[in-house]
């Protein structure tokens, strides 16, 4: 856990030190493949309530960023491994990690039941997400689902989606029509957490006419199941007046991968107003992988915004026998921009197209280290005479890094 270290022991003060839960000390070594989360014992209500209060309490800043932390534990190997600081109380470090496990303190859980229609919304997202890591039933989700209180409908959604909830699904399917916006958007966020192609018909309703956050929200969870069905009402989206719509859109169709969406998002490529529509555009071509997506993209290269610019170069690396390099990559070596320079760099070192050789060589000179060892790559991918003997040269380059490059270049062409 990254943040939230430090951000709970702040919000809940020494007070609560007292309150933390009796845990034994985790094992020394856990293997990669034990499921820690789902195994280590979670808060009981004494803990629940103490974090719900605190935070309830704390700078609105603070709460948030904790409930955007909360679930995401860096886990170094219990009292023998690093994660921890050297002075930090046992007891903490106990109290602190049953936050991320599963609840089943029947009285805990009703404390986040409770919580669920409160006004400060951020212990809401608290205590939905920690709900949704608890054993609460099917039942009495479903139930929430159903409650008068817009607030609780949402929050219970929220709580479906982040946990093991599959048999939630249908209810979820139902609250797509909620009359709140705000509960059909988290019902289909939960859904696409889920993860289960039942779900498809039921998204696509949403897709293209309705409410944008709705919207946004069930072509986002259409992109996490991966289902081909998808794509023909998806691709229709890329039309529509709102640019919002259309850049998650373009994102999802990069997820879905398939050759259907290549020429629509090159269109898109080319013709869209919104900059951000473009990039996505460019970085889903890339994620698609055809070649012959190599032209739009070598043309926009040149595009007037340099977020475009640099999603262009990354995506004709991505590209799948893509053998001849576009010009306007090879003149990306000179940008005035670094990290132009660096896609470019990395696209020519996949593209391996000889006739770059030259220009290759000539940033071998740059001042840049990064980018002469992306050269270096490029051209042991390359491997012409030529190529060998440009990288045999840079041996003697004045930069560690770099020799080092060329010398596992070398050694990679010796060995092919």
């Amino acid at each position: 856990m990254r943040a939230i270290a430090v951000l709970v022991s702040t919000a809940l003060g020494a007070g609560a030190i007292g309150a933390a839960v009796k845990l034994a000390p985790a094992p020394a070594m856990i293997s990669e493949s034990h499921d820690w989360e789902r195994s280590r014992p979670g808060p009981d209500s004494g803990r629940v309530a103490i974090l719900i209060d605190a935070l309830g309490r704390t700078d609105p800043v603070v709460c948030e960023l904790i409930a955007d932390q909360l679930g995401n534990f860096w886990w170094g190997g219990g009292g023998n491994g690093v994660g921890r600081l050297a002075a930090a109380p046992t007891t903490v470090q106990a109290a602190k990690d049953s936050i991320g496990g599963t609840i089943t303190d029947e009285r805990a859980i009703n404390r986040l039941i409770a919580e669920l229609d409160g006004s400060n919304a951020c212990t809401r997202r608290v205590a939905s997400k920690l709900l949704g890591h608890s054993a609460v039933g099917t039942p009495r989700l479903n139930a929430l689902l159903a409650d008068p209180s817009a607030n609780v409908r949402e929050s219970a959604a929220l709580a479906a989606g982040n946990g093991d909830h599959h048999d939630v699904r249908p209810t979820l399917e139902r609250a797509l029509g909620d009359g709140s916006p705000a509960v059909a958007a988290m019902s289909a966020w939960a859904l696409g957490e889920i993860e289960e192609r039942e779900s498809v018909p039921a998204l696509l309703k949403f897709v293209r006419a309705g409410d944008s956050r709705v919207r946004l929200a069930s072509i986002w969870a259409l992109g996490q199941i991966e289902d081909a069905r998808a794509v023909p009402d998806i691709v229709a989206t890329l039309r529509d007046p709102n640019a919002a719509i259309r850049m998650v859109s373009a994102d999802v169709l990069g997820d879905l991968e398939k050759a259907d969406a290549v020429g629509p998002l090159e269109r898109v490529l080319e013709s869209d107003a919104d900059a951000r529509v473009r990039a996505e555009a460019a970085t889903s071509l890339g994620e698609i992988s055809s070649a012959s997506s190599g032209p739009a993209l070598g043309k926009a290269l040149s595009d007037a915004d340099i977020a475009v610019r640099r999603a262009a170069a990354e995506a004709l690396g991505d590209l799948d026998d893509l053998h001849a390099a576009p010009a306007g990559l090879v003149a990306a070596l000179s940008a005035s921009d670094p990290e132009l320079r660096y896609r470019a760099a990395k696209a020519l070192a996949e593209i391996a197209d000889p006739a770059t050789t030259a220009a290759l060589i000539g940033i071998l000179s740059s001042g840049d280290r990064e980018l002469r060892k992306n050269a270096v790559e490029a051209l042991g991918n390359i491997g012409t005479p030529s190529a060998v003997q440009a990288i045999t040269r840079t041996l003697t380059d004045r930069d560690a890094e770099v020799r080092k490059a060329a010398a596992e270049a070398l050694g990679d062409i010796n060995d092919s």
